[in-house]
This record gives structure tokens, C-alpha cells and sequence, in this order.
């Protein structure tokens, strides 16, 4: 009963005052293109064939770690529900084969261990339980290399296959719902962008243009991202986006180099790979700026650049009221709310996301009445 005295108190102490006071969460705009604060994961390697791709995580305090094991060649590293959590491809040392690989809190599980199969190109699903990607064999018949999309349970590591066609089947990626899978198909080495209704199988065709090459669909939202080529004559890649209605290039796109490798960020903003000053190397775009990641970039290539942001870090682990960021909802956390509602001069939030508690994207006495009875339920005080 005290301690509920005691936030009662401080609220009829604050609320006349700030009964009225409403301030909506907005987030400034970076005006020299500069990456928001989150982790960054891509690979580097000299060439394709060279067998030499190495693995990078970057942190928010700048640390690069590389991620290394029983393994070579690896890339196309993926964020799961952390930054903790990462799927890529590697070529398994002991078995001479392409995996796919689970980094988790640094442990690292091969997950297709030993299949006899090309394990390549993996994604999360979104409940984050299953890992799809393409599986390859050699066709005596085709006198090559065949590919169908496959799904692998990480915790039971059983693998089920989702389709059987004589095109080769590459780079599939859930959309956010879980309705569809994107992927590129195949004919005659020309990719086309195409997506499998989950619940159905229905097979529909999202871009297809005659000569153009397609390849590396990514979604955010509910956009989606995709690489082709600008025509049947000009090879240089560009970027595009399908927002559900129409399709179109992005402006950061060049007739004269390479930009590919889409990295999405935000709306209009875009992580990427581009050959503009020769070698691929990583760029972040905000939508009217361009800037290179130079003290990433190297003399070789970089590339399959994905990125989890510290905003969504801190949505996904805050506690609920913990306005000053020191992992717990208490009384100093109530105190120092109130005090900047009522704009006491330098007073700041550590973290204004963990005050929204009514979920309405604003800050106002409303959060406040909720967070007092959270510290009561909580019995901090």
C-alpha cells in the first residue's frame, strides 16, 4: 500500500500539468547518408571461383568480427529474429559440399550436414523455425546442375522439398506475412522473378522481360526488391522494387555500373553493392544521398550485405517503461518520464521506445498512467 501511495502521489503531483501534453515519436532523417546504428553483416572475396569469401558481422560499437568453423567460402549471410542469429552458405570442409549453416549466440550447427546435395541461398521463415533455400544435384540427363527450393526444420534439421521442375529454382525469400515465397527462375540462364502462394502452390510470375537477366529477390515489408539487368544490350545491373501495384527502378541506379545486392533499410532507404569505382563495394543510400561504407570496403569484392537495426533491437528486448535503458521498469524510470513531459530543461530519454506503452506512437499522460501501473504490478517500488 505504501509504495502504491507513493506513485499515486507523484502522479497527482504531475498530471494537471501535463494533461494536456502530447508529444508523437518522429525520427530524423540522416542528412549526409549516414547507416543507422544496427548490425551489418556481408562478405568479401577476390573472385567467385577463388574459393577465398570470407564472413563479417559488424556491431553497433563498430566491432568486425569474422564468422569462421569447420568451413569455407562463406556468404549470403541472413539476420533470423536477432542479431544473434544468423543462417549463411559455406562449403563444408570434411564433406567438400555447399551447406547451409545456423550461427546462434556464436554456436555454429550445420544444418544439411553430410546430405550429399548443393545446399545454397538460405532465408528465415518468418516464425523463424525453418530455413528455406535451394538444394542442387548433378542431372546426367541434363548434363548439369539441377536446383528445386527446399525447406529445413532447425531444430529436427529435416529437410522437405518444395517443388520438382526442370528450371533451376534459386534464391527464395518468404515475404513478411509467410503467403508467399519469391524466387528466381531459371530458362536458358535467364532469371525471372516468380512467388509460390504457401497456402496453395499456385505459381504466379512477377517479372519476366525477354533477354533481361533477374535475380536476387529481398523483401521488407511489404515491398519487394529484386536485381536485373537495364536491358538485353546493357548488362549493368540495377535495382528494382514491386511495391504490390507496379514495378520500377530505384533512383540510386546507374546505365554505366553495377548496382545490386539490395540491402533494404527502411523505406527509401538501402544498403548495396555497386561497381561504380570498380570492385563491388558496399553503399548505403537514404533516398537522395549516396554514401560508401569505406571503412568497410577493401580492395576485393563486397557483397550480400543485410542489416538489423538498433531500433528494432530495442523493440524487440525493451522493457516496457525503462525510459533510462538500464534493463528494469523502476520509480527512476517514472521520475524521469515526468520530467520531460514537463520539458525540464536537459532531460532525456535513453529510450523513448520503451515509453510508448499504449502502442500509438506517442508520448503522453496516457504512458504515464500505464507505467505507473506496471511499477505496481511489478512491485519495484
Amino acid at each position: 500500500m505504501k509504495k502504491e501511495r507513493i506513485i499515486n502521489r507523484l502522479i497527482s503531483l504531475v498530471l494537471p500539468a501535463v494533461i494536456l501534453l502530447t508529444v508523437p515519436l518522429s525520427v530524423k532523417a540522416a542528412d549526409n547518408a549516414e547507416l543507422p546504428k544496427g548490425w551489418l553483416l556481408w562478405h568479401n572475396y577476390s573472385d567467385y571461383s577463388a574459393l577465398d569469401s570470407k564472413l563479417y558481422l559488424c556491431s553497433p560499437d563498430g566491432t568486425t568480427e569474422t564468422i569462421s568453423g569447420d568451413f569455407i567460402h562463406a556468404m549470403n549471410g541472413y539476420f533470423g529474429y536477432s542479431p544473434e542469429q544468423i543462417t549463411f552458405m559455406a562449403i563444408d570442409k570434411k564433406a567438400d559440399e555447399w551447406d547451409i549453416f545456423l550461427y546462434d549466440n556464436g554456436k555454429i550447427t550445420n544444418l544439411t550436414q553430410n546430405s550429399g546435395f548443393r545446399n545454397e541461398d538460405p532465408k528465415f521463415s518468418p516464425n523463424g523455425k525453418s530455413i528455406i533455400f535451394k538444394r542442387g544435384y548433378w542431372s546426367s540427363s541434363a548434363n548439369d546442375f539441377a536446383y528445386d527450393l527446399a525447406l529445413v526444420d532447425i531444430e529436427t534439421k529435416e529437410v522437405t522439398m518444395l517443388t520438382d521442375t526442370p528450371e533451376e529454382e534459386a534464391m527464395p525469400c518468404y515475404s513478411a506475412d509467410g503467403r508467399y515465397i519469391y524466387y528466381a527462375v531459371y530458362t536458358d540462364r535467364i532469371g525471372s522473378i516468380c512467388r509460390i502462394e504457401t497456402s496453395t502452390g499456385k505459381v504466379e510470375t512477377v517479372y519476366s522481360e525477354s533477354g533481361i537477366n533477374a535475380y536476387y529477390p529481398i523483401v521488407k515489408g511489404d515491398k519487394l526488391y529484386f536485381t536485373a539487368w537495364h536491358s538485353a544490350d546493357n548488362h549493368c545491373d540495377r535495382i528494382m522494387c514491386y511495391d504490390g501495384k507496379e514495378i520500377y527502378p530505384l533512383s540510386l541506379n546507374s546505365a554505366e555500373y553495377d548496382c545490386s545486392d539490395a540491402c533494404p533499410v527502411d523505406d527509401n532507404k538501402m544498403i548495396f553493392s555497386s561497381t561504380m569505382n570498380g570492385n563491388y563495394d558496399l553503399y548505403y543510400s537514404d533516398g537522395v544521398n549516396i554514401s560508401s561504407l569505406s571503412e568497410l570496403n577493401t580492395d576485393i569484392n563486397e557483397l550480400g550485405a543485410d542489416f538489423f537495426s538498433y531500433d528494432e533491437y530495442l523493440g524487440n528486448n525493451a522493457v516496457k517503461g525503462d525510459v533510462n535503458a538500464d534493463g528494469e521498469l523502476t520509480v527512476a524510470d517514472l521520475v524521469l518520464f515526468q520530467k520531460w513531459l514537463l520539458a525540464v530543461p536537459d532531460t532525456q530519454l535513453d529510450s523513448p521506445e520503451s515509453a510508448d506503452i499504449c502502442t500509438d506512437d506517442k508520448l503522453d499522460v496516457f504512458d504515464l498512467c500505464m507505467m505507473r501501473e506496471e511499477l505496481c504490478k511489478s512491485k519495484t517500488l
